[in-house]
């Protein structure tokens, strides 16, 4: 086996923007197929993000490819950037009080894939839905109502007019912030202020229905329909919900069509769009049909071996990328690879308002009782390595604190006596019954609750009179066909060491998009079930990053109205790591690099010590392209969706 490097390697990055650089955007006619391979499997929701904080890596991915005319978009290093293919003129102003706002003349002669001509309404529409009255009562989440003159009485429904989005003529726009939101937090100076002015463009006719369409008398911009009838649930409601999950025909502006959606096979097919202006550096696609399907641990280097997908994105399990290499070095595949440093780290999270994993000292016996140094180990196999907070190696945040984390953070280093005692300090001393608890008297350890505390977590608890025992058991949501949750079932769920220390993590292997059903606990617009009702507390899942964009804001808010609207998926509430994710990026201008670094650096500091998540590692992806192709180059910020828009078919 030929040697392959494990460290990232800044020449393939220079290659990578010359081979861009050659290729250009000439008018090249496209051609050939490919079939993608990606290990996150697709939910079948196309509606940008509207209803959950964080969309599934895969939907994500086919938004990318089939709708993105936006107005700011993210270059190969993660930065935001104008996008001139379909931004004329761009402007922002800012008032005396600090207010800004950003004004877009858009170019004309863009169409949607139907050839429906693309206007400046089409780019406030999804802005005017998700912010409403009507977009609450669906589910949307979203915080920007606050933060955009107008705003809250929007939202509550008390006018369906927005003054801080205006429709100024048939191709300009503009839209407002607050320096001082609603809610009383401050949202300028930004630190990524440019995106704010990011702004995408639908087809209202396809999203909304017949006949609808942004207007503007002169104090705001609205929704309105040439019959007269009422934007409210009852109009568009299903009529989104068909749109949102549409496999087919559906009216998009990006490099591909959706063609089809199996979800039984998850297997998704895109076809070029005709249409498409190019992305913001002007590119156009060069191969006609690219074909996405799951790839799942057990079967996923064979399918690579017998052309079952020629593409294998973003390969995170070092076993697997051995064994690529091993069909590429042996010339089994007629392929190459493209390496770079992961931007995201794989974890293990919990819902920290329910049952024992709201109790700090619990979450951090569980990181005691894991060896995630030999976790790392063997799933990367030297293709990564353990991290010990929410970051990643290609920040430049984590590169100027790699010292400090250091000393700072808590390595949770395998003790399975400092997990017993933190077990009991978090007061878990008891056996079902009431009694002490010793080693060998009871399977699981016991701590005497609340009703409150015990509150949705009557399955796992115990009463003695009026006394309630809580029971160290886990209920965790595991997703399916999944490395990482087979190597966690067994060194930690079913490890010596966490039944030693009296603990119970319950395995229940479930698909994906219900995985993120649960966690999310909000239930769409169209979905019934209990998904709103807690009752998992451990989900394995991971976090990557699509931009150099580091935004945690919101995203630990203790305020109720944004807890109801979606914020919040670990439901830990702590005042100083939600301030510190807010301070960190808002009041901080781009210019202020130090004072965003020494916030940051706190916050990944507090966030260790609270342990939301246990991070598990932080790897060097592989990934495998045929030689059917070329100029096909991924990159930390820099997906296959958007690394396919520069390849070129060249055949065998």
């Amino acid at each position: 086996m030929k040697l392959h490097t494990k460290l990232a390697c800044v020449g393939i990055a220079v290659l990578m923007l010359m081979s861009i650089a050659l290729t250009g955007c000439g008018n090249v006619k496209p051609a050939g197929q490919v079939v993608i391979g990606v290990v996150t499997e697709a939910n079948g929701d196309w509606a940008y993000g509207a209803f959950s904080s964080s969309i599934n890596a895969t939907d994500s991915s086919v938004i990318t490819l089939t709708d993105d005319y936006a107005t700011v978009d993210s270059n190969k290093g993660g930065a935001y950037v104008i996008n001139n293919t379909i931004v004329d003129k761009y402007d922002r102003s800012e008032d005396a009080d600090g207010n800004a706002t950003y004004t877009f003349t858009i170019k004309k002669d863009l169409v949607f894939n139907n050839g429906d001509p693309v206007k400046a309404e089409n780019f406030l529409a999804w802005s005017l839905f998700t912010l409403s009255k009507v977009g609450a009562d669906m589910g949307t989440v979203t915080a920007g109502y606050n933060m955009i003159p107008g705003g809250d009485k929007y939202r509550a429904g008390e006018t369906n007019k927005l003054p801080g989005l205006r429709l100024l003529d048939e191709y300009t726009f503009s839209a407002t912030v607050l320096a001082k939101g609603y809610d009383g937090n401050d949202y300028l100076p930004y630190y990524y202020d440019l995106g704010y002015a990011g702004y995408r463009a639908v087809n209202l006719t396809y999203w909304f229905g017949e006949g609808w369409h942004v207007k503007d008398d002169g104090d705001g911009a609205y929704l309105a329909n040439d019959n007269g009838t009422e934007f409210s649930v009852e109009s568009v409601g299903d009529h989104i919900v068909a749109a949102q999950y549409a496999t087919s025909d559906r009216v998009t502006a990006g490099p591909y069509n959706l063609v089809s959606f199996d979800k039984a096979s998850s297997q998704i097919t895109l076809e070029v769009n005709e249409n498409y202006a190019g992305n913001f550096e002007g590119q156009k696609p060069g191969i006609q049909k690219i074909v996405i399907v799951r790839a799942e641990t057990d079967t996923a280097i064979d399918n690579l071996a017998t052309g079952g997908f020629q593409i294998y994105s973003a390969i995170t399990d070092g076993d697997q990328i051995n064994a690529a290499f091993n069909l590429i070095d042996s010339g089994a595949i007629d392929s190459s690879y493209c390496q770079y440093d992961r931007a995201g780290f794989g974890y293990f999270g919990f819902a920290c308002d329910l049952g024992p994993a709201q109790y700090v000292e619990f979450r951090q016996a569980i990181a005691h009782l894991l060896d995630r140094t030999e976790f790392a180990k063997t799933f990367c196999q030297g293709w990564g390595g353990v991290v010990h907070g929410p970051y990643c190696t290609p920040f430049q945040m984590y590169q100027d604190s790699e010292k400090l984390f250091a000393k700072e953070l808590d390595t949770y280093a395998f003790d399975p006596d400092k997990a017993v005692e933190l077990l009991e300090a978090a007061g878990f001393v008891y056996n079902a019954d009431g009694s002490d608890y010793k080693p060998g008297s009871g399977l699981v350890r016991y701590k005497k609750v609340t009703a409150e505390e015990a509150q949705n977590y009557d399955q796992f608890c115990s009463k003695v009179g009026n006394d309630i025992y809580m029971s160290a058991t886990l209920n965790w949501a595991s997703s399916d066909g999944n490395a990482v949750s087979d190597l966690l079932s067994t060194m930690l769920a079913n490890g010596d060491a966490t039944k030693q220390a009296g603990v119970q993590i319950l395995q229940n292997v479930m698909t994906f998009p219900e995985l993120l059903n649960y966690m999310y606990r909000q239930d769409a617009y169209e979905l019934g079930g209990d998904y709103s009702v807690p009752t998992y507390n451990m989900f394995n899942l991971a976090s990557s990053w699509n931009s150099a964009t580091y935004d945690y804001s919101f995203e630990f808010t203790t305020d109720p109205a944004y807890i109801a609207d979606g914020y919040n998926t670990q439901h830990l509430y702590d005042d100083e790591l939600d301030k510190l994710s807010m301070d960190m990026v808002y009041g901080v201008t781009s210019e202020e690099y130090d004072k965003y670094l020494d916030l940051w650096q706190k916050f990944v500091i507090r966030y260790n010590k609270l342990l939301p998540t246990v991070p598990l590692y932080s790897n060097i992806y592989i990934s495998v392209y045929p030689n059917t192709i070329k100029n096909y180059e991924e990159g930390s910020f820099w997906g296959f969706d958007r690394a396919i828009l520069y390849a070129r078919y060249i055949g065998k």
